[in-house]
């Protein structure tokens, strides 16, 4: 059980109180078949994303809220559960929610599909919305692996790191050249040692802001 922030805290009482305080599905367990709310962090490899449940407590009551990481396009954001409905197999779980947004909850109500495989294999859609890459029940259909360990870390230096070092790189020397070209400065950007100058500041901001991703998926 992990602690939050109190502004979230707030958000996530006043949701527990009358969407996700007892709705949790319970079955007779097997291999292929949900018989909870798995516990881990789905890991869909090739599209550089995971999601999971985290477990919260308010009072003596606990609920979930969803962690969304998208790695390939560098955004982390919750969402809380208002609703769960399993097939009549038990191998696909519905699940409706509601995203978080400024400690507040939206109005638009999405729903994923998780179907099951084994107990480490599943499969997920993901679909771009409005609000960013999500996990629905539409889209592209991807295979999950559900792992005990974070992926935040792997995927972060195999997805957001190198994406993001390029963008930021580019922008600081766009900077530079145009202070230049108004002849603010007189540094010059096609210089090869302020080139690496460049490159080793964009490369130390990018790792700060990878680890402040990294941390926010895996802080609640």
């Amino acid at each position: 059980m992990k602690k939050i922030g109190t502004k979230l805290f707030v958000v996530l009482t006043v949701a527990l109180g009358g969407l996700v305080a007892s709705q949790e599905p319970t079955t007779a367990h097997a291999s292929t078949t949900f018989s909870s709310i798995p516990s881990g962090h789905f890991k869909v490899s090739k599209a550089g994303y995971a999601f999971r449940w985290q477990t919260f407590k308010s009072g003596s009551k606990k609920g979930k809220i969803l962690v969304f990481g998208d790695f390939k396009n560098f955004a982390v954001r919750y969402g809380i559960p208002t609703k769960y409905k399993l097939s009549k197999s038990h191998r696909t779980l519905t699940t409706y929610y509601r995203l978080m947004n400024n400690n507040k909850l939206d109005k638009a109500t999405y729903r994923m599909d998780v179907y099951k495989y084994s107990n480490s294999k599943y499969r997920v859609k993901l679909n771009h919305y409005k609000a960013g890459l999500f996990p629905s029940y539409k889209g592209s259909s991807y295979k999950v692996s559900l792992t005990k360990s974070s992926p935040a870390q792997s995927f972060a230096t195999t997805y957001s790191k190198p994406a993001l070092l390029k963008q930021v790189t580019a922008s600081y020397m766009q900077q530079i050249q145009s202070q230049f070209d108004q002849g603010k400065t007189k540094i010059d950007p096609s210089d090869a040692s302020v080139q690496q100058q460049i490159k080793d500041k964009a490369a130390g901001d990018v790792d700060k802001a990878v680890q402040g991703f990294v941390t926010a998926y895996n802080a609640y």
